[in-house]
């Protein structure tokens, strides 16, 4: 990509939130009461079927005090790094990188 160093797995968010809620010994069917969305939404987040929005990092800031903006990041980095796997978008982006190179 840039040249920046980056895991050889993208890490979802929902593994992270699969992390803190056993951490907290918190279950998923509670948070997602509390949270007031469907358990299986929440299951689908927490095994990375799912994308975290910037409306359930707003709850899980308030319900856990990792800041919304951390999540998005998260989110964000996980997207890219997916993008940049997929090999249609590879080829296009060398595509393009060819065709401006030349300009």
């Amino acid at each position: 990509m840039n040249g920046t160093t980056q895991p050889s797995a993208a890490i979802h968010p929902g593994e992270i939130l699969k992390d803190e809620l056993q951490a907290r010994h918190i279950t998923q069917r509670w948070f997602a009461e509390l949270l007031g969305i469907p358990h299986t939404m929440l299951n689908g987040i927490v095994n990375g079927h799912r994308p975290v929005s910037a409306q359930l990092a707003l709850m899980l800031e308030a319900a856990l005090g990792i800041e919304a903006y951390i999540w998005n990041n998260i989110q964000a980095d996980y997207n890219l790094q997916t993008a940049g796997r997929d090999k249609s978008v590879v080829r296009r982006l060398d595509a393009i990188r060819k065709v401006c190179a030349a300009l």
